[in-house]
């Protein structure tokens, strides 16, 4: 017909062709210290009370805008805390971008089993390209039942080369900006290693 003879397809310059960035994101640490519910805030900004163990591992996805305006993927793998499930936790650490590992204010054991996972990851992974990043859940605590004080999840953080934040799955408190300053992060890792 007539009509569609006059559309004509633009063709795309290389800005419009660009293609988003895929990383893989692992969440690490004990059972019930919320890495389930970071994940189901962040892609979801849903929260549940309700604690359901995770079997083996979830995935999730979202997609974070950075201020540059590219955008990256993040491909979530939410892992099992217990213990029975740290064999199979190399699955999903495999090639990922980024580690967050997470711990529970009110609960100081919590924060010193992650001692596990760093060693894990430094003897498994590509250090030069990994993000590693502490997550303090439940910081919406009343200050009587938190066990770690801020200051030492902060230097916890800086002995291990860490991008640290305090965070409430429930009250949405630092989630966005802890994924914010993991994707520009890794965004940077990734412009700059040659592909």
């Amino acid at each position: 017909t007539p009509a569609s003879d006059s559309i004509k397809i633009k063709p795309q310059n290389k800005q419009e062709q660009k293609k988003t960035l895929d990383a893989k994101i692992v969440l690490l640490g004990d059972q019930a210290v919320g890495k389930s519910s970071i994940a189901q805030r962040f892609c979801k900004n849903i929260f549940s009370n309700q604690h359901i163990a995770t079997i083996g591992g979830a995935y999730l996805q979202q997609k974070v805008m950075l201020p540059n305006g590219e955008s990256i993927k993040l491909h979530i793998w939410d892992t099992g805390g217990q213990e029975r499930f740290r064999a199979m936790a190399n699955l999903y650490y495999r090639d990922a971008a980024a580690a967050i590992l997470t711990y529970d204010i009110t609960n100081s054991e919590s924060l010193e089993s992650l001692k596990f996972w760093i060693n894990e990851l430094r003897a498994k992974c590509d250090q030069d390209n990994l993000v590693l990043c502490l997550a303090g859940n439940k910081c919406d605590a009343s200050p009587e039942i938190r066990k770690v004080p801020t200051s030492k999840g902060r230097s916890f953080a800086q002995e291990n080369n860490m991008i640290f934040f305090e965070t409430s799955a429930r009250d949405d408190i630092g989630i966005k900006d802890l994924f914010n300053s993991l994707a520009k992060k890794i965004y940077e890792l990734k412009s700059l290693s040659p592909q």
